[in-house]
């Protein structure tokens, strides 16, 4: 018995050395590669909004623990709601690990109901972490004359949006048709912080953006009530907005459910930090690893909450399996979810 235990014990032990010489054989990888290098966070919207900020915000921090210490910057490629971006670092990219992405929460729907568009397979770039899930809210402003989203299904209400195939586009058409919301949708503005610029200016009423980004932007007019949140999209309630309905909620019956199901699957993937198909597996680990350790970063987090940013971080292994959920979703829900929208 004893020899068997210490047959064991020198297993696991070799077992523990292979492995630690194999993390350090890809630190070593990484710095080589890395040191001296810029590496760029390609991101699918304009600067000035909520993915811009998480961007700078991680940037600041992130090099530190890449080993080999490189020089990491945004670089902003907006269009399509985030496609651009996603199909650029797709198809035209390098895939050698010298950019990563920040794109939008939206892809995986994206690829499913707007496939005409999409020149990726979301399951292909490789998950380095979340700094935060992210619900999108519907706010109006506070002069106008919705206020509850009961007034919502009897006044209509212009709502600010990028374009109608954008995630706010599609959500806000989502509210229309399932739950009898009279939203007037206004197309055609360049990003979300000229969306508030407008409803400031009262040539909008409402905009919808995440959650984390309205807080991140917004502070002043949250604190002092100048915009009302209505609805929110997610598969569950955002935990500082347990009063707002939840749009997953108020579906009436199991088929619709399944379709705004669907739409609010980008809620957990929020501001999330991707890899190009094809990344080496030493690097995959090693962005992992050092996107952990700046999440847990005592200065990163104190940093992030002066500046109003929501940290409520997952791991990059644990979010890839959701993207897999998302295309599984049988393709009756995405037909039937594409004809009542009236996607093409």
């Amino acid at each position: 018995m004893r020899n068997i235990l210490s047959k064991a014990t020198a297993i696991v032990a070799a077992g523990a050395l292979m492995s630690a010489a194999a993390g350090s054989a890809s630190a070593n990888e990484m710095e080589k590669f890395y040191k001296g290098k810029t590496v760029k966070v390609v991101v699918g919207f304009s600067s000035g909004g909520g993915y811009s900020k998480y961007c700078f915000q991680l940037v600041r921090y992130l090099g530190k623990y890449v080993p080999g210490n490189p020089n990491i910057v945004c670089q902003f490629m907006k269009g399509g709601g985030g496609v651009k971006a996603a199909n650029y670092m797709y198809n035209a990219g390098p895939r050698d690990g010298s950019i990563i992405g920040m794109l939008s929460d939206y892809m995986s729907v994206a690829q499913l109901l707007r496939p005409k568009k999409i020149k990726y397979d979301a399951r292909k770039f490789s998950y380095l972490g979340v700094m935060v899930p992210a619900n999108p809210v519907l706010m109006s402003w506070h002069t106008g004359k919705v206020k509850t989203l009961e007034d919502l299904k009897k006044i209509p209400m212009a709502v600010g949006l990028t374009g109608k195939s954008s995630a706010g586009g599609i959500n806000t058409a989502t509210m229309n048709t399932y739950l009898g919301t009279k939203i007037k949708f206004v197309f055609g503005y360049g990003g979300t912080s000229k969306i508030a610029i407008a409803m400031e200016a009262g040539e909008v009423e409402g905009s919808i953006s995440s959650w984390v980004s309205w807080k991140s932007r917004a502070q002043a007019w949250i604190k002092d009530k100048k915009i009302i949140p209505i609805i929110q999209v997610g598969l569950k309630k955002a935990t500082d907005l347990p009063n707002v309905p939840l749009m997953l909620d108020l579906a009436k019956t199991k088929e619709d459910r399944a379709v705004i199901q669907l739409i609010s699957g980008g809620g957990p993937f929020g501001r999330s930090i991707v890899g190009p198909p094809g990344m080496a597996k030493y690097q995959v680990a090693g962005w992992r690893k050092a996107f952990d350790m700046t999440m847990a970063d005592p200065k990163f987090r104190s940093d992030a909450k002066k500046r109003s940013i929501t940290i409520e971080p997952a791991s990059g292994a644990d979010v890839q399996p959701i993207v897999d959920r998302i295309l599984n979703t049988p393709k009756h829900i995405v037909a039937k979810a594409k004809r009542d929208l009236g996607i093409k």
